[in-house]
């Protein structure tokens, strides 16, 4: 045996002894790693939780006020109708303006059904007429 051998013996042994404390230390060492990235996690979905809630706060608030002074304003309205109205005449233009409020928004803000049709028929032809183009200027 050269010595060169001896020493490879004599090193692969307390290597393999070592091996398994590697392993747990290993293991602790992921298992912190995991622990603290948890905690982080879990900071962060807090904080940003309490954000949330802070913002749902104010605007339930603002909301709440803008209808208070909504219907400030429709009541003052309706009172002075009142002035050269009956009470029914008074309400009933008030009835008959509030429903045209709602209807020009709902078509302001909501898209009719027909639009989105058409635009759900004519993407796929689009799409289609697009592909039909690449094929050919390919050829």
């Amino acid at each position: 045996m050269t010595p060169n051998e001896s020493d490879l013996t004599t090193e692969q042994q307390p290597r393999e002894t070592e091996l398994p404390e590697l392993a747990v230390r290993v293991l602790s060492d992921v298992e912190r790693i995991v622990t603290a990235e948890a905690a982080l996690v879990e900071a962060n979905i807090i904080r940003a939780a309490q954000v949330l809630f802070d913002r749902l706060y104010v605007q339930a608030l603002l909301i709440g006020l803008a209808a208070i002074g909504g219907v400030a304003v429709v009541i003052s309205f309706v009172l002075l109708l009142h002035q050269w109205m009956q009470w029914w005449q008074a309400l009933l233009l008030l009835g008959v303006c509030v429903i045209v409020a709602a209807e020009l928004l709902r078509r302001g803000l909501i898209p009719s059904t027909s639009t989105e049709a058409a635009r759900a028929v004519t993407e796929p032809r689009r799409t289609a007429i697009d592909a039909n183009v690449a094929r050919q200027s390919r050829q």
